[in-house]
């Protein structure tokens, strides 16, 4: 059962288009001594829409991928804008969600393993519906939070209205380009726990570059604002001891044995709408990934998959012509409730 531990201050950001968003930011109560952090955002105008909940993927958390205070750099603010009642959360050691003590020794542990993720993700998703009334939650997770999420689904489908997800792995053995560098090289079908820290560290500048990696261009301003790629890597490190991202990195093991088709979760155990978008240039998800959901949701009510012909892996900051602006269309126009 959910528990508000703290609720921090309202700050209000006035629209040009006279609307007024309303952030507040709480931390919820998960497993024992866990406290998972969680921004409301909305407008006054009352939303008819269930709530949608933004999880984020393995580099920089909640507040990084989704709210920046920069024209362009709030997926959360736009999506307010468009009448949506939007929560965004932190996983376990992201940004200020409390991150346990994990034994950094125990090179093959899994730290923030989906398992530990969904009982965060239940955390907030309880509190949300008892906040705002609803019955159900839609979820839209980016990259690894497109695994967490499905997992979740999985699991309580009752409490869940769809499920969104961009650019994420799905359990299909196909290429992926972290093969390599993740496998162990005394057994390539096994995960490299021996030279792998159990925590992810990266500085501003490697989350620019993997953001690179995926735009197919010399002239990276071409595809995204560059402030906002300042701003998006100096907030994903700013939360973290000497600016470097410390992060749970047990996702990377998840990753590799999901893109080798031993993943944590079938899609024929979803049983709720389910969206599916990815960046034809994204360099962490794989055009098979959508071809096996495809096939596979066979449960689901409805699925719609959409490719994004210019769309990076952060498509959620590029330019609105480089696909998000067709993203926040997509995100909009799905979420509606369930009969």
């Amino acid at each position: 059962m959910w528990k508000t531990l703290l609720v921090l201050p309202i700050f209000v950001t006035e629209i040009a288009n006279a609307q007024t968003i309303h952030r507040e930011d709480f931390r919820i109560a998960s497993d024992p001594g866990v406290q998972i952090f969680v921004r409301e955002i909305k407008t006054r105008k009352r939303s008819k829409r269930p709530p949608i909940l933004l999880l984020h993927g393995g580099g920089g958390g909640g507040i990084a991928s989704f709210d920046l205070p920069i024209a362009g750099g709030s997926l959360a603010e736009d999506l307010a804008k468009e009448g949506q009642h939007v929560f965004i959360m932190d996983a376990r050691g992201w940004e200020t969600s409390t991150r346990p003590d994990y034994d950094t020794l125990k090179r093959w542990m899994i730290a923030a393993s989906s398992i530990e993720v969904s009982h965060d993700i239940d955390a907030v998703v309880d509190f949300i519906r008892e906040r705002t009334k609803a019955k159900q939650v839609a979820l839209f997770g980016w990259a690894t939070g497109g695994q967490w999420m499905g997992y979740y689904a999985c699991i309580y489908p009752n409490r869940v209205s769809s499920l969104m997800m961009l650019n994420s792995l799905y359990n299909e053995k196909a290429p992926w380009a972290y093969t390599i560098p993740f496998r162990s090289p005394l057994d390539t079908s096994q995960f490299d726990y021996a030279s792998t820290p159990v925590l992810r560290r990266a500085g501003k500048q490697q989350l620019l570059d993997n953001w690179d990696k995926s735009i197919p261009v010399e002239d990276k301003s071409l595809w995204r604002d560059p402030a906002i790629a300042e701003l998006y890597a100096k907030t994903a490190v700013g939360f973290y001891e000497d600016s470097i991202l410390s992060v749970p990195g047990g996702y990377r093991a998840e990753a590799f044995y999901t893109a080798q088709g031993r993943g944590q979760w079938h899609a024929k155990e979803i049983r709720v709408p389910v969206l599916y978008i990815r960046g034809a240039h994204d360099n962490w998800s794989r055009p098979q990934d959508l071809l096996a959901l495809q096939l596979r949701l066979e449960n689901a009510p409805k699925k719609l998959f959409i490719t994004l012909p210019d769309g990076s892996h952060n498509v959620q900051l590029d330019r609105p012509e480089k696909g998000r602006a067709r993203l926040i269309q997509e995100i909009v126009a799905f979420n509606v409730k369930r009969k």
